[in-house]
């Protein structure tokens, strides 16, 4: 086990020996360590006090904090060290994570079964399978849109007002500041008790998908 380990570390690491070369006015690189400033400020260290306890020198930490060097895999054991945290995860925070913004709209009855009613109460921002889905409901309105559903966790935040949640034969009662998780695939409804807002998230099981999108391309929230 001990052999397995120390294997998949070096190739988690030896990503970095693939990037551009080291020293490059542009670098474009798949890692961006301006996290360890941010890692060395909650550690409250200068930068000097950093490479004192690294081993490094001041001119080699600047330089890689500010995307001006890439550090070699011994440099970056011995920053991970000094910052208190394992060398993997180091370089999990430094990959570099764009930001995707979405527009919420009202759904095309396309995207519902026959059963979904509540529909045009929605107004749905679309991240692949992720979705965050905004309702404003007037007393006795429900909403059951399970086609919207896929292999999901839902979180629900009440806003405002009182809603009736539904998750196959339970109801739970949620009024304002009120949150609950459940798992998204099993059928479920609200039914708003007193006039108000909710908002629900559905997060997929898979985190693999929102990995993706922070490393795509952003949209705009005009395009969306």
């Amino acid at each position: 086990m001990v052999g397995c380990a120390a294997w998949a570390r070096e190739a988690i690491l030896c990503v970095v020996a693939r990037q551009s070369p080291k020293k490059s006015k542009g670098m474009n690189s798949k890692y961006d360590f301006r996290i360890i400033r941010i890692l060395r400020r909650r550690l409250s260290l200068t930068l000097q006090a950093l490479a004192a306890r690294a081993g490094l020198t001041y001119p080699t930490v600047e330089s890689i904090e500010t995307n001006k060097t890439l550090p070699s895999l011994k440099t970056l054991d011995a920053l991970a060290g000094a910052l208190q945290i394992s060398t993997s995860d180091l370089l999990g925070l430094a990959e570099r994570r764009l930001v995707q913004r979405r527009k919420a709209h009202i759904e095309p009855r396309s995207h519902s079964t026959r059963t979904d009613k509540g529909l045009e109460k929605c107004r749905v921002a679309r991240y692949d399978k992720g979705k965050l889905i905004r309702v404003a409901a007037q007393t006795g309105d429900y909403v059951h849109v399970m086609g919207l559903h896929e292999d999901v966790h839902e979180f629900c935040y009440v806003l405002s007002g009182c809603v009736e949640l539904r998750v196959e034969d339970k109801t739970y009662r949620l009024q304002e500041d009120d949150t609950i998780l459940f798992d998204g695939l099993l059928d479920h409804s609200y039914t708003q008790i007193e006039a108000g807002e909710y908002v629900t998230m559905h997060i997929p099981k898979d985190v693999r998908i929102i990995e993706k999108l922070l490393e795509a391309k952003p949209e705009d929230a005009a395009e969306q």
